[in-house]
């Protein structure tokens, strides 16, 4: 699973959690936190390297203990088809991940709860953003900060990850069927997915 990772979605855990200042890279824009990410920054140190506060975090606890819960069955019916297989889980560097796979098809749906690292989006602002080749600063999901990337230009899958706290993320992946790989925004495509776990844990949260 550890490297279906770093293979297929591209999230590579070594630089995720080094913890390296790399500079940004040449033409990425940074963004100066608001006055309430300022004071956040004054108390813990986050959020830092550009990343934009949360102004209104969710509790972590709304995350499912098992990431594979993250969806409805039925959900992953819909975006894998009627024949959509079961959520593998595993523990990996960042936090709890779970993957749908169908060897099928080619195409899969990948979660990871960014728990680990306690830094939020912060730690892919630093991290990531100056040596992936694409990175997206996107419209929020469900009002919360996100940002999606791709580590190479062709990669077959784009990350995207929502801030619900300073301290942790989530970050949905969604790899197209063999048939539609040309076809759509691969970053639009997680984009739909990562909107459907914002809400599902809205609604856990009762909000």
């Amino acid at each position: 699973m550890r490297r279906c990772l770093c293979a297929v979605v591209g999230l590579c855990l070594a630089t995720v959690t080094a913890g390296c200042s790399a500079e940004p890279t040449e033409g990425v824009a940074s963004e100066t936190p608001t006055s309430s990410g300022t004071a956040a920054v004054r108390a813990n140190g986050l959020p830092h390297s550009g990343a934009p506060a949360v102004s209104t975090p969710l509790p972590e606890s709304v995350l499912p203990q098992d990431p594979c819960r993250a969806f409805t069955r039925q959900q992953i019916v819909e975006a894998l088809g009627a024949d959509a297989p079961e959520g593998e889980r595993d523990d990996i560097a960042t936090g709890p991940w779970c993957s749908w796979q169908d060897s099928t098809t080619g195409a899969g749906i990948f979660v990871n709860f960014l728990t680990e690292t306690r830094e939020g989006l912060s730690t892919l602002y630093r991290n990531m953003r100056p040596v992936v080749k694409v990175w997206r600063e996107i419209p929020s999901i469900g009002g919360f900060p996100a940002v999606a990337f791709q580590s190479t230009e062709n990669q077959r899958a784009c990350s995207v990850n929502v801030g619900l706290s300073d301290v942790y993320a989530v970050s949905v992946s969604v790899v197209p069927g063999r048939a539609k790989k040309d076809r759509v925004d691969l970053c639009e495509l997680s984009g739909k997915l990562a909107q459907t776990l914002v809400d599902n844990l809205k609604e856990r949260a009762g909000r």
